[in-house]
């Protein structure tokens, strides 16, 4: 039982030091409507702080492949919303976001443009997913 403490405790210091990252753990759908105007819930980290936990600027460009995307909101630290662009059918690209003084995150091949019969949901529910 010594030795279980002990790292529980370092494991936890590991994780609350992980935390202090700017990251995206999901793109959430990671296909929309080639036309545009799907919108999509990103998930991450830090999104409204800095690594010291200090308020950031809500303010960040996303890119869908070289396409920018609309910002609709950040719902939290850890959730933006997000309209994506148009694109060509069956394209799968890359999603970069820049956060304004704090850098960038990179998804490789994290976002697919599809005809609008086979996009996800609608902003409302994303809303109501939680």
């Amino acid at each position: 039982m010594r030795l279980v403490l002990p790292l529980l405790l370092l494991a936890s210091l590991g994780a609350c030091k992980e935390d202090t990252k700017l990251k995206v753990t999901s793109i959430e759908p990671n296909t929309g409507d080639a036309e545009g105007g799907s919108y999509v819930r990103i998930r991450g980290n830090r999104f409204l702080t800095d690594d010291k936990g200090d308020p950031a600027p809500a303010n960040a460009k996303i890119y869908f492949g070289s396409r920018l995307g609309t910002v609709d909101r950040f719902q939290a630290d850890d959730e933006i919303i997000v309209q994506a662009p148009g694109g060509k059918p069956g394209e799968t690209v890359d999603v970069l976001i820049l956060f304004e003084g704090r850098g960038e995150l990179k998804i490789p091949k994290a976002f697919t443009f599809v005809e609008k019969k086979q996009t996800g949901p609608q902003v409302d529910d994303l809303l109501k997913k939680k």
